[in-house]
């Protein structure tokens, strides 16, 4: 079974020490070193004053020198806010750094603060989507390109550097999201806080709209989760929870959600079915349910909060590394 780290770039303003990087870098190698198989990140802007968080690019480069072997994608890329060409340029280099081993995972983004500092309107966010993949997909593999489109007016130009091959996977949370990564993409991304019925309906529509227009069927079916393992289940619920409601309340805030802060058993009705958290018994229990039921063959796992110590959070890596090596 392949498992993936979910990278935290993000940490509290208040919490600052100096340590995030360090730490970042130190659960990179511990999943490295106890078989996990890629490497995934996030991208936000603009988080301040109360979180900060790493710029994603740079990261990509870092990680591609100290993970050899591993697999790099982003999950996700909030492509509407960027500048294609500069992004199929950047992606260029990471999958010539990684030996081909690049996945540009990109969705729509859904910050309001985000799109206006970024000068982008929201409204504008799916056309400018689909023409940007049009266009890098294009600069990748032609030559030249002239391209005249809403949003972008290019002529006779080309990449400085050719990729060897980079897979689209589009992030989405609502059906046509999902119909078009089915149409456009190479395959969907779940996101972190999706209830089990909602991913199984969601993995349906994206089956039934690849056959709809006539795509491949062999894709992989990432699930992603936000993933603890500790050493019993009490320790590991005590761990986890304090500092993952905090996570989906400051979400739920950017209108992102269905946590509820306020309820008496928020974390324990909202875990339920869509984090995976406990000892090792339970982890391995909820890994074999996901490939036996919804036919998963991989995983991504966020491992990472502020408010969980680091050598929590190591320790929870490598009991999952174990898991998965038996499964």
């Amino acid at each position: 079974m392949k498992v993936g780290l979910f990278v935290t770039l993000e940490w509290e303003t208040a919490g600052d020490d100096g340590s995030h990087i360090p730490h970042m870098l130190e659960q990179v190698k511990t999943a490295r070193d106890s078989g996990f198989s890629s490497l995934w990140l996030p991208q936000h802007f603009v988080s301040g004053p109360k979180m900060r968080q790493l710029s994603t690019s740079p990261i990509l480069g870092l990680l591609a020198g100290i993970a050899p072997g591993m697999t790099l994608g982003t999950g996700v890329l909030l492509l509407p806010m960027l500048n294609p060409v500069l992004l199929a340029e950047e992606a260029a280099t990471i999958d010539h750094l990684t030996g081909g081993n690049f996945i540009l995972g990109v969705g729509l983004g859904y910050r309001d603060a985000e799109f206006q500092a970024m000068g982008v309107e929201r409204k504008s966010r799916v056309p400018r989507f689909r023409e940007y993949i049009e266009v890098m997909r294009r600069l990748w593999t032609e030559e030249r390109v002239t391209f005249h489109g809403k949003y972008l007016h290019l002529d006779d130009i080309g990449l400085s550097l050719r990729p060897k091959n980079i897979p689209i996977w589009i992030g989405s949370a609502v059906d046509d999201g999902v119909k078009r990564a089915a149409e456009i993409g190479d395959a969907w991304i779940s996101a972190g806080a999706m209830s089990r019925d909602d991913l199984q309906r969601w993995w349906t529509i994206f089956h039934a709209a690849r056959i709809a227009r006539g795509k491949s069927l062999d894709y992989p079916r990432q699930v992603a989760r936000e993933c603890f393992c500790g050493p019993d289940m009490k320790t590991a619920i005590a761990l986890a929870a304090g500092p993952l409601s905090a996570k989906y309340a400051r979400y739920a805030g950017n209108g992102w959600g269905a946590f509820d802060p306020s309820s008496a058993d928020a974390f324990a009705g909202f875990a339920r079915d869509r984090f995976v958290v406990g000892d090792e018994a339970f982890v391995r229990d909820e890994l074999q349910r996901y490939r036996d039921e919804q036919g998963a063959t991989e995983f991504r796992f966020r491992m990472s909060w502020p408010g969980v110590s680091q050598d929590d959070v190591l320790a929870s890596i490598r009991r999952v590394g174990r898991i998965a090596a038996g499964l």
